[in-house]
């Protein structure tokens, strides 16, 4: 998959598993942009939830 479609799917609800299986597979580990942009998607996620349930 390229990039530009992993960050898609991140970005559309797939951050923790794109976390985990980076780590698992040892995919994109080195990439400062996956390491950082992949959590970040997850804090974006998990404070857009929070904001619609409270």
């Amino acid at each position: 998959m390229s990039e530009k479609t992993l960050f898609l799917i991140a970005l559309l609800g797939g951050a923790l598993g794109g976390i985990i299986g980076m780590y698992t597979y040892r995919h994109k580990t080195k990439h400062l942009s996956f390491k950082v942009g992949f959590p970040l998607f997850m804090l974006l996620h998990i404070a857009f939830i929070y904001i619609i349930l409270k």
